[in-house]
């Protein structure tokens, strides 16, 4: 199964062993890869619309993999079930961690799989099911993210979540831009019961990428022009895994991004969103160029119009001043 570069990037985030969930995993491609290739002994293929789900099933059957892939209908982790695995003594049988009882051996609750992947989706929607699946998520170890939008929100979603951003990559396919976040469970591991064994467990080696990562602890390259608040906002909108990794497709989106918003604050000041005289590709695509004598100033505009650009201009404020750092480094890519 060759997947396409998107999803070879989301994919390639996995670690060897792991037992996937694949959500809106549309036409098993990816499930399909993991397994073809010896990285996951299992997957969950679960996706909330039938016909996606019925051509997974079919490209399951053809590559041979139905005992090791299982297809489910499902709104999130909503259909991912939870499993019982023998746990130390002091936890009573049947009872969740937190509901462990002092005394005597049996079992601890957890999710079917370890890791949560989700590619190809919406920003807001992955946040949701990141949300709904809250409690599945505090018993799981890894998150693998490709949003399609607001990325922002699914990094702070996976933070208040108790996980912390290990890695981020990008890529450029036909066009477009592509972000894959990959975020472990800060602690790393869930105990049954106050004083109880570990019930689930990741490397030493990924404890260590974990705490490193926190973003509380996640220093700022010396060099780079930004207040410590200035960084904590770029890492929210654009990673500081990338940011720091000074990563090539990072440089080139962000270019672009300051390109399509020059075009958009040029466009709020000369009135054009308001009088309908320029579309909104040629906003988005950044076609457009308003001369300085007929932009108005800030205070002629409607509010929600000044609070839109005072926006744009914060936003253009740092992604200029990563580009700036980002050429300086080019030499050492």
């Amino acid at each position: 199964m060759e997947l396409s570069k998107r999803l070879f990037m989301t994919a390639s985030m996995v670690e060897r062993g792991s037992i996937v969930a694949d959500v809106g995993c549309d036409h098993g491609y990816t499930a399909i890869y993991l397994v073809q290739n010896g990285i996951c002994p299992r997957v969950l293929a679960m996706d909330v619309n039938e016909g996606p789900l019925a051509a997974a099933r079919e490209h399951i059957r053809e590559a041979g993999l139905t005992a090791y892939i299982e297809t489910r209908l499902s709104d999130g982790l909503s259909a991912m079930r939870w499993t019982e695995a023998a746990a130390p003594s002091g936890i009573e049988p049947g009872r969740k961690p937190e509901a462990a009882a002092p005394s005597g051996a049996g079992t601890c609750r957890r999710p079917e799989a370890d890791t949560l992947l989700m590619a190809g989706i919406g920003g807001r929607l992955a946040a949701r099911i990141l949300q709904d699946g809250a409690d599945k998520l505090a018993c799981m170890r890894t998150v693998i993210v490709q949003p399609q939008s607001e990325l922002w929100l699914v990094r702070q979603t996976l933070m208040r979540l108790g996980y912390r951003i290990t890695a981020e990559d990008m890529v450029k396919e036909d066009g477009k831009f592509y972000t894959a976040i990959r975020a472990q469970q800060a602690a790393c591991f869930r105990t049954c019961g106050e004083g109880g064994a570990e019930a689930l467990k990741v490397s030493e080696a990924s404890k260590t990428s974990v705490a490193s990562k926190a973003p509380e602890d996640s220093a700022m390259p010396e060099d780079l022009p930004l207040t410590r608040e200035e960084w904590q906002e770029a890492g929210e909108r654009w990673g500081h895994p990338l940011i720091e990794g000074r990563h090539p497709v990072l440089l080139e989106y962000l270019k672009d991004a300051l390109l399509k918003n020059r075009a958009a604050q040029e466009a709020i000041r000369s009135g054009a969103i308001r009088t309908g005289g320029i579309s909104a590709d040629a906003i988005r695509t950044g076609a457009i160029c308003v001369g300085a004598e007929e932009n108005g100033s800030p205070e002629e505009l409607p509010e929600r119009s000044r609070e839109r650009l005072e926006q744009l201009e914060k936003e253009a404020f740092l992604a200029g001043r990563l580009v700036g750092w980002l050429e300086k480094g080019r030499t050492k890519w």
